[in-house]
């Protein structure tokens, strides 16, 4: 195993980061915007939490890249989190004021590290760095390395609800934020539907943080009234 994996073993790339204390966490797959670099590099500013150099979105940061307040996905999370944290104010504004700053409500990251266009995506950049052709052997390699450090952040900071974007791949994030000894017979399954198309599904394990699994906010979720209704869901498990 390079050198690539084993930093992933104790380094906090590929996220916006924010308050790591907070009781709630959101996970995506991987940055999809064009706007990030093909790097195992922190690219946000970092503060040290218990010996970990965290990121977090600053008023600098925020100042400099100002494309971050058209990314829909973020747009759509600050949303739900108005709702969850009965926030008063504008989505827009709880983006400029607190959102994944280091003392916010919410730590935002993802379970591989590298900004692809797509899932599909994999190109010579991401070949050069991680020494393979094929992007399924690097998302394995990540479970073994970058899940586990998830895995200890869980046990030593213990967020009570974890928001995961993309229900496919629920395995994988049982696997990052629940580790590989859960219990199944202890765990319990929901299901909230949010329309005529989309649902949650709510897991909860003994001892373990709620996750919430939640359809992709592309082109699924768009309704104000559904991310409202997220953010209630999520409200009643913080």
């Amino acid at each position: 195993m390079n050198s690539f994996y084993s930093d992933l073993e104790k380094q906090l790339s590929g996220m916006d980061g924010g308050n790591i204390n907070a009781p709630l966490w959101l996970s995506g797959l991987e940055w999809g915007s064009a706007d990030e670099k093909v790097t195992l590099g922190i690219t946000r500013p970092t503060h040290d939490v218990a010996g970990y150099c965290v990121p977090y979105l600053s008023d600098e940061w925020k100042t400099e890249n100002l494309n971050f307040y058209k990314w829909q996905f973020d747009q759509k999370i600050a949303k739900i989190l108005c709702k969850a944290f009965e926030y008063e104010g504008e989505y827009k504004q709880y983006m400029k004021k607190h959102y994944c700053n280091f003392d916010s409500n919410e730590f935002k990251l993802n379970l591989f590290p590298l900004p692809c266009k797509n899932m599909n995506t994999w190109t010579e950049e991401h070949v050069e760095l991680t020494k393979t052709k094929i992007k399924y052997h690097y998302q394995t390699h990540c479970s073994i390395t970058r899940f586990k450090l998830f895995n200890a952040l869980v046990k030593q900071f213990q967020p009570k609800v974890v928001v995961c974007f993309g229900p496919k791949y629920v395995e994988e994030y049982k696997m990052a934020f629940w580790s590989d000894t859960y219990n199944e017979n202890e765990c319990a399954e929901e299901r909230v539907f949010l329309g005529s198309k989309n649902e949650l599904r709510i897991l909860k394990g003994q001892g373990l943080p709620v996750l919430v699994l939640a359809p992709f906010l592309g082109r699924n979720l768009v309704a104000n009234v559904e991310l409202n209704n997220v953010g209630e869901i999520i409200k009643t498990y913080l």
